[in-house]
């Protein structure tokens, strides 16, 4: 009489290794073909966004302004290029529910007319491979306690190499940069003499992270000087830390925590207030950051956009952020 032999407890173990040796092979490579369908996305919503600027600059024969617009007379004008942008993006109705008279702040008393309107969240202004940790702090509004937060933002329009946010902030008191975008500005096609194919629009950067320190989102509050920014230990330096001023916290407000960056540092490097204690008070060096594995997502002036690494030399990239520097970069050297 025959006996059926069942299967050994050290037969078990040898297959349950094999499935756990075939998952550790195929789990990267999952992993890898996901970043690259995320970072395909967000390559695609800065060419939506790249489309979007062409079509304003044709019907207004300039970009629009990095940071500006009207305002409540008690407050600074801070409205972001995106928020010019609405109505080329498919969002005429968004735009048209704003009041530029009033504040890109809807947490505010002086916003509260676009509180509305600012707490919409549009996936074209936020990158799949960036979780958003940012939430949406209550409130006390009339005496009640309301939750409330802005839609969110990864991708930003470049300011150039100098770290002025706001007009105070450049020696003439301006803002004016050597960027497409800067304080009140209006930048013509003709203007970009470096070549549009060499000169930065849109990158992209992190969003803040209130649960932990995080260096890539993350703005460090240090000295007045680029060296101190550079030299600030992530895991230690005091950061922005205000509830309502995250990195990337809101799409309508032009200063650099929100919609704008600069090429002082290279990608991936530190952000820091300069010297200030908010987001308003004082030059801020915003820096290109992402989750993508070795880079950041570039958009320049053509319409083109691409990964570039880590790894660029930093006077190529700081070329790269103005638009009429005189530079001379090869399409090899980024």
């Amino acid at each position: 009489m025959r006996r059926d032999r069942g299967v050994t407890l050290i037969e078990l173990l040898v297959v349950l290794a094999v499935i756990g040796l075939l998952i550790a092979l195929l789990l990267p490579a999952v992993q890898s073909a996901r970043e690259a369908s995320r970072r395909g996305q967000c390559q695609n919503n800065l060419k939506q966004l790249g489309l979007a600027l062409a079509l304003y600059e044709s019907a207004h024969r300039a970009y629009p302004f990095g940071v500006g617009g009207g305002s409540h007379p008690e407050r600074q004008p801070r409205w972001s290029a995106q928020s010019q942008l609405l109505p080329y993006l498919g969002q005429g109705h968004l735009y048209n529910a704003l009041n530029f008279s009033f504040q890109p702040e809807g947490w505010e008393p002086l916003g509260a007319p676009n509180r509305t309107a600012l707490d919409v969240t549009l996936s074209v202004f936020l990158c799949p491979s960036d979780i958003d940790a940012i939430g949406h702090p209550d409130l006390v509004v009339d005496g009640a306690v309301e939750s409330h937060g802005q839609g969110h933002n990864n991708y930003r329009a470049c300011a150039g190499t100098k770290p002025y946010n706001l007009a105070a902030d450049s020696p003439d008191g301006t803002g004016r940069n050597d960027g497409p975008f800067w304080f009140q500005s209006a930048t013509r096609l003709a203007e970009l003499r470096d070549g549009t194919s060499t000169t930065a629009t849109f990158s992209e950067r992190c969003l803040g992270n209130p649960g932990s320190r995080d260096p890539k989102g993350d703005y460090l509050r240090t000295g007045p000087t680029t060296p101190a920014c550079s030299q600030a230990n992530p895991l230690t330096t005091n950061r922005l830390d205000n509830p309502m001023s995250w990195s990337g916290g809101r799409w309508s407000d032009g200063s650099l925590c929100y919609t704008r960056y600069n090429h002082l540092f290279p990608p991936n490097r530190l952000s820091c207030l300069l010297g200030g204690l908010e987001d308003h008070d004082g030059p801020i060096l915003s820096t290109a950051t992402s989750r993508h594995p070795g880079g950041v997502n570039l958009m320049t002036a053509d319409g083109s956009v691409r990964l570039v690494k880590d790894t660029i030399d930093a006077t190529i990239w700081a070329a790269l952020g103005t638009m009429a520097g005189g530079e001379i970069i090869s399409g090899e050297a980024f």
